[in-house]
């Protein structure tokens, strides 16, 4: 009798974690490496030329160890049951907004901009946790409220209108956009009314008069715009950038210069080549079908994430799934068209290729999170 008790007390235990991990997409997995392994060599390229006085001053290097803060962070959100994370959603969000207020209160400035916290050997970039935050945050609400509902859209903009605001002061423009694209794909996704999103697009012109008037958009901002509509304007400044990068994707061809071998990228012309422009550096190097074949990559991994969400056991985990891909997409193309002269200058790095810590370690957290939906899947339907 009393073996058997205990046999039904374990039983009722809880599975070790590491049995979870027969229920990932490994598939996923192989894409989000072979990117990481693919965007260190990228890397190694663009830096190869550079002088370093020690071993963490190689860039390659720093991200090796990022990757490896970011394995970490994965694994602890993978094996934590994403439904504890939405109960915490409103902690989240809230340490989120103290980090963004404290980072303009005293945050390092590079370039410019205050976004950063210098903790020595590395710099830490809150606003990239933020879009963690709010794809928690927005599945969690929408879980308890119909987003069918005026009132529910509202407040939900407001959840994000708050982050965009502090991201927007620091300021980030680039971020910005990309917390407001995931607010409307997850929004899409839990049902929002055509109507809403109709009313919405009519007060985005004089929210954006407005925004001028009161000269919230700094004047940077609209440099930008305005050199990008003709980079020749300023060659030699604001325009340096957009026309360097346009070079080396012409130069680049059908099949590429070779690896480590393009004239803009190891001659020194292309500026940014390891984060923003990092696409550029691709192109010289790898060609036309180097191109496609990161990008074929990178839309993989987004494919496999919305395929995660078809399987998801519940809304709020499919949403999440949506808030990941939608994240990876929109930053993907914005990084991409910035480079083909299809956007304006900003500063997006392309995900899990561009060398950059808090960018790496948020991404792979983000797919930790589609990770965590899918060990409570349902069985995928076909037909």
């Amino acid at each position: 009798m009393a073996s058997a008790t205990a046999l039904q007390r374990a039983r009722r235990l809880p599975r070790l974690p590491w049995r979870r991990l027969r229920t990932f997409d490994w598939l996923l997995m192989v894409a989000v490496v072979t990117a990481q392994v693919a965007g260190l060599a990228m890397i190694f390229s663009a830096t190869k030329r550079l002088e370093v006085a020690n071993a963490w001053e190689d860039l390659v290097v720093k991200q090796v160890a990022f990757a490896a803060v970011g394995l970490i962070a994965f694994t602890v959100v993978a094996l934590t049951e994403y439904r504890v994370l939405l109960t915490l959603w409103v902690w989240l969000y809230a340490g989120v907004v103290v980090a963004l207020l404290a980072v303009l209160s005293f945050g390092a400035i590079f370039g410019g901009a205050q976004r950063w916290f210098n903790l020595g050997i590395v710099a830490i970039q809150p606003s990239e946790l933020s879009k963690i935050a709010l794809i928690v945050g927005l599945a969690a609400f929408f879980e308890r409220h119909d987003v069918r509902r005026l009132r529910n859209v509202v407040i939900s903009l407001a959840l994000v209108g708050v982050l965009m605001f502090l991201v927007l002061l620091e300021p980030n423009l680039s971020t910005t956009l990309l917390l407001g694209a995931i607010w409307l794909g997850m929004a899409f996704a839990a049902g929002i009314r055509p109507l809403h999103l109709s009313l919405l697009a009519l007060l985005a012109a004089p929210a954006t008069y407005m925004a001028l008037k009161l000269e919230v958009l700094h004047n940077y901002m609209l440099s930008r715009v305005a050199t990008w509509i003709n980079p020749n304007v300023d060659p030699s400044d604001l325009g340096y950038q957009t026309i360097q990068a346009m070079i080396a994707v012409g130069n680049g061809g059908l099949w590429g210069r070779g690896f480590a071998s393009g004239m803009q990228t190891q001659g020194g012309w292309l500026p940014l080549m390891y984060t923003d422009s990092i696409f550029a550096l691709i192109s010289e190097e790898l060609g036309f079908a180097g191109g496609v074949m990161f990008l074929a990559l990178l839309g993989f991994i987004v494919w496999r994430v919305l395929r995660a969400a078809s399987s998801a056991l519940d809304l709020p985990g499919a949403l999440i799934c949506v808030g990941v891909a939608t994240y990876l997409l929109a930053q993907t193309f914005v990084n991409v068209a910035v480079v083909l002269q299809l956007l304006p200058v900003t500063g997006l790095s392309l995900p899990l290729i561009s060398y950059g810590g808090s960018s790496l370690i948020a991404v792979l957290m983000g797919v930790g999170l589609v990770q965590s939906v899918l060990v409570r899947r349902k069985p995928l339907e076909f037909g």
